[in-house]
């Protein structure tokens, strides 16, 4: 009764959003997570049979109703059990109405916190980057070392952002690991995680560096979908297998929020799933348990951005990857192939720099007041490593950035740039800077790329800046950062083996799938996030099978090449 009484608080609480969001009949689809609900149709032989062996009555209850239980007289006659399965079928429609609402529920809520944190970020990026300089110039400041000087002060600021909040730090790899074991999954609770999460998040992405906001989109739905499962359902409930409906509502939370700020539907639920699974393809207990409400919490995010918040924007992707004209199917393998083993050696060799990297900084012996040296770990460390280390990256940064300034920031908003190989100039992008600050760089980012030598640099120096972000352990992800930098290597590849204008299209696109997939492990989703951002311009009939196959191939050859990947997956 008690259990029965919170529930209807709760959905009497819930109902204005429930009514909003509306919801039809489809509990056929609609799988729930936790155990299935089975009907077992006995004879009266059968049950006589049992009644011999235990020499007791037989008296079965559901939890659906306990007065419509199923009740078998010590004579071994009739069973009636018309009260028994319809009350499980009740139950079963119930459970999956209420799974449906939830996942809907929890997409709402992850668009709207999508929707404002791209706005806070998009605010603070336009003054840090845009208003000051301007400030800076009417107060006669040379302005040639703001580049540096910003990622450094960014740095300065998440090493003691990072120290103070260091017990409320949820990441990208404390998801992995936790959704790709075995057992249970319960998350730590939001209102301690959540707004830590995003303050760290929204400092690296403003001041620079190198990951972007979708990992800590992941991380932040998830937190909510598993709160909203845990308000739901409570925490002690022997009728419901809490743990399983945590991980489903997490996916839908990361499916949502990452729909809302990427702007495209489904690619979110597929790439929560892919991620936490070590081969190509689908987390094996989450994609049972979970696909639906990713899809369901997809679809509602896509509905809230595009509907409410964001009416009169135009729909479709807007990366233009150029014209490629006809194109022979021995060509296309040749070519995804080897994009496929380029993109597995280009991604192996990122998360080697970025392993190497962390064992430097993290493990070094460092001296303690002339006596004995210690190592700094997790459980004891001190709060001047992670504020002096994550300066001097910031340094580091920010001089590479000076140099070569089409690699700040995580590099959506400039892709265009690297895909058109500097056709479109940089400071024509979302986050373009003014030609006064790029006076210093060494490749012009005004104009294409004159040399193959040229490109690789701006693609070397972007992979490095990710890895010192990630070695960093500065929060973000890497989707589109990996991206931006294949594809200037790719314009380097094609200048030197002075490949036809027609076939440049499919390398970058090719290199720059099978890169992505070979770190993160999720091909299917990287199909889906370039073919749905590319433009309506782009050949995607023409492009797509061989994006399709460089991606799983750019799986296959990472795993060959290294028995080590980027994240740490359970067994």
């Amino acid at each position: 009764m008690k259990r029965s009484s919170q529930l209807s608080k709760k959905k009497i609480f819930l109902l204005p959003l429930v009514i909003v969001l509306g919801g039809q009949d489809v509990y056929s689809s609609f799988h729930l997570p936790g155990k299935k609900t089975r009907t077992h149709y006995c004879s009266g032989t059968n049950v006589s049979h049992h009644q011999q062996q235990y020499g007791m009555n037989i008296e079965r209850d559901t939890t659906a109703s306990r007065s419509a239980a199923l009740k078998v007289s010590s004579d071994g006659g009739g069973v009636d059990l018309d009260d028994d399965v319809n009350g499980k079928d009740k139950a079963h429609e119930r459970l999956a109405h209420e799974g449906i609402k939830l996942s809907m529920i929890v997409g709402v809520i992850t668009a709207t916190m999508g929707y404002l944190y791209g706005k806070v970020l998009s605010l603070s990026v336009t003054t840090l980057w845009h208003t000051l300089p301007s400030m800076l110039l009417r107060e006669n400041v040379n302005p040639t070392y703001f580049i540096t000087g910003i990622c450094t002060i960014g740095g300065l600021l998440m090493g003691i952002l990072s120290s103070a909040l260091s017990s409320s730090t949820f990441t990208v790899a404390d998801f992995v690991s936790l959704f790709s074991s075995p057992g249970p999954k319960s998350l730590p609770s939001s209102r301690v995680h959540l707004l830590p999460l995003l303050l760290l998040s929204l400092v690296t992405s403003t001041f620079g560096f190198s990951v972007g906001p979708e990992a800590p989109m992941i991380c932040a739905g998830a937190l909510i979908g598993a709160s909203v499962a845990r308000y739901w359902y409570g925490n002690d409930d022997d009728h419901v297998d809490n743990e399983n409906y945590q991980e489903a509502l997490a996916y839908a939370g990361a499916a949502g929020a990452l729909t809302a700020f990427m702007g495209i539907p489904i690619a979110g639920s597929i790439f929560a799933l892919e991620l936490t699974s070590s081969h190509a393809g689908l987390n094996k207990a989450g994609g049972k348990r979970a696909l639906s409400s990713t899809i369901i919490s997809s679809i509602a995010a896509l509905v809230v951005i595009r509907a409410i918040f964001e009416p009169h924007a135009a729909i479709g992707g807007h990366f233009n990857y150029g014209t490629v004209g006809s194109l022979t199917g021995r060509t296309m393998i040749v070519t995804a192939v080897a994009c496929g083993a380029g993109g597995a050696l280009l991604g192996t060799v990122f998360h080697k720099l970025v392993g190497a990297m962390k064992k430097i900084v993290w493990t070094t012996k460092i001296p303690n007041n002339g006596a004995k040296s210690d190592y700094i770990d997790k459980k004891k460390k001190s709060w001047k490593r992670p504020v002096f280390i994550k300066t001097l990256i910031g340094l580091i940064v920010g001089v590479i950035s000076s140099y070569y300034p089409q690699t700040l920031f995580w590099g959506e908003g400039s892709l265009q740039t690297m895909i058109s190989g500097q056709e479109i100039s940089f400071i024509d992008t979302k986050h373009g800077l003014s030609h006064l600050l790029t006076s210093s760089a060494l490749v012009d980012p005004s104009v294409p790329f004159e040399t193959a030598a040229a490109a690789a640099h701006v693609g070397v120096a972007k992979l490095v800046a990710i890895a010192l972000a990630c070695a960093g352990k500065f929060p973000g992800g890497i989707i589109f950062p990996l991206m931006f930098a294949a594809a200037p290597l790719a314009h380097s590849i094609s200048s030197l083996l002075c490949v036809s204008s027609g076939l440049v299209p499919i390398i970058v696109m090719c290199l720059m799938a099978a890169t992505q997939a070979s770190v993160t492990r999720t091909p299917l989703a990287t199909v889906l996030i370039l073919s749905l951002t590319a433009s309506a311009q782009t050949e995607l009939s023409v492009m797509l099978p061989g994006m399709i196959l460089s991606s799983y191939l750019g799986v296959y050859f990472s795993r060959l090449i290294s028995k080590n990947s980027y994240f740490s997956y359970g067994l």
